[in-house]
């Protein structure tokens, strides 16, 4: 293998190229006719890399050759991604040029294995160990970085990048990165100390690995941002809900007191009036005045409202609250954090195909200087969880969805609290921990 590298050379960095560019693209949207434009360009590049070796137009490149040509072809495997995949130029420049970091650490560490193996600085190991380390140091490089961080990098995240500082990773790629290497290759040739080659060839990685981390941090620099201003979103939605489903209800509990009195004056008029149809209308009447009273308002307002949502679903809701133990909390907080975990709630209990077991708990209490509040209900299926112990939604468009949970969790640590959820026989449950500052 190594005499076939050593007359084609170029194939070697062009196959360590294009393995992580594949990792990273894999999942992006294609363009009409990908396989077409995927072959082109593969052929486009053997032409570019191999063709001038076969004809003898090129034997070597020096410095300023090496770092020009990678650059350049840098620049092409960007031009690549934009014309296989349906992507704008911001994501094709992070592909390009974090396959491309992710290739220089591979090859560092190649290199730095192989003089570590045979003690010097450019001596080939006798086969097999030269074709193992040929192969498997980028293969356990590419492995690992697709464990750590590709696998990472969602296609949401690649999708939605519009930081323009995308632009400066292209010169930092250049410069830290191709320039560097170029750089030790130079020095090899010049004859240095051999620990020093060994200590800059430790260092190429590492900062390729930095370089990879800043990559990272500017691609979701944005997500992040647009994630809390959505959760800043919902939380102002909620406050203005809270609002609106008080005037409501007040103005049901008002019209339910007025219809139950004209219904007792017709019962006790003696007109002729079936008394059994007055109870159902009595009855009816009830079930949209059965307010809640937990000693809080917006605790009242929530579980009443949806009190009447569980009553139509056919759920039962049971409500053990001290609502007064949340009076250090603001009302919108208590309607969004209630409002979301009731809303989910109710969303499983109704998939549940026993009528018996379509049931949630909820119970709000002091524990010293906290307050806990747990939501229960039973479930058709277990929810799956994240790595942050968040359960995932069930929604199949997870990048609007999911807002919720975190929403509540938000609103736990504003009050130097704590969110925790999990699931067990059948039965989901949301414990949250609220730091009272009266106590």
């Amino acid at each position: 293998m190594n005499t076939f590298l050593a007359q084609w050379w170029s194939l070697e960095p062009l196959v360590q190229l294009l393995v992580p560019l594949v990792l990273l693209c894999l999942r992006l949207p294609r363009r009409s006719r990908t396989a077409l434009r995927a072959g082109a360009v593969l052929v486009a590049l053997l032409a570019l890399t191999v063709a001038p070796l076969a004809t003898g137009a090129v034997t070597g490149l020096g410095t300023l050759e090496s770092f020009v040509v990678f650059s350049a072809l840098l620049a092409v495997f960007v031009g690549a991604v934009l014309f296989v995949f349906d992507v704008r130029p911001w994501t094709a420049l992070f592909c390009a040029t974090a396959a491309y970091t992710l290739q220089n650490i591979a090859s560092g560490v190649l290199l730095l294995t192989k003089m570590l193996v045979t003690g010097r600085a450019l001596a080939i190991p006798d086969e097999p160990v030269a074709s193992l380390i040929t192969v498997g140091v980028p293969l356990a490089v590419y492995l690992g970085g697709y464990w750590l961080f590709v696998r990472r990098v969602t296609v949401k995240g690649l999708l939605d990048v519009e930081n323009r500082l995308m632009l400066s990773m292209f010169a930092v790629v250049v410069v830290t990165v191709i320039g560097f290497d170029i750089l030790i290759k130079s020095v090899t040739l010049v004859g240095i100390p051999f620990r020093y080659l060994v200590l800059l060839r430790l260092v190429h990685p590492i900062v390729c690995v930095f370089v990879l981390f800043a990559e990272y941090e500017l691609l979701y620099a944005k997500h992040a941002d647009d994630e809390r201003a959505e959760t800043e979103r919902l939380l102002a939605e909620r406050e203005r809900q809270y609002r609106l489903s008080r005037e409501n209800i007040e103005a049901i509990n008002i019209k339910c007191h007025d219809i139950r009195h004209q219904i007792r004056q017709l019962a006790d008029g003696g007109a002729a009036v079936d008394g059994a149809v007055l109870a159902d209308i009595a009855r009816e009447v009830d079930v949209y005045d059965s307010s809640v009273e937990t000693g809080n308002e917006a605790l009242d307002t929530i579980l009443t409202e949806k009190g009447l949502t569980c009553s139509g679903e056919g759920i039962v809701l049971t409500v053990v609250a001290d609502g007064a133990a949340l009076g250090f909390m603001a009302p919108a907080d208590i309607y969004a954090l209630f409002g979301n975990a009731l809303d989910n709630a109710i969303e499983a209990a109704r998939a549940v195909a026993d009528p018996e077991r379509r049931a949630i708990s909820i119970s709000v209490r002091r524990r010293g200087n906290m307050v806990a509040v747990s939501v229960e209900n039973c479930c058709a299926a277990e929810p799956r969880f994240s790595a942050e112990g968040l359960p995932l939604t069930t929604k199949a468009d997870t990048a609007n969805h999911g807002f919720g949970v975190r929403s509540m969790r938000a609103i736990a640590r504003r009050y130097g609290g704590s969110l925790h959820a999990g699931a067990q026989d059948g039965v989901f449950y949301l414990n949250v921990l609220l730091a009272d500052p009266r106590a």
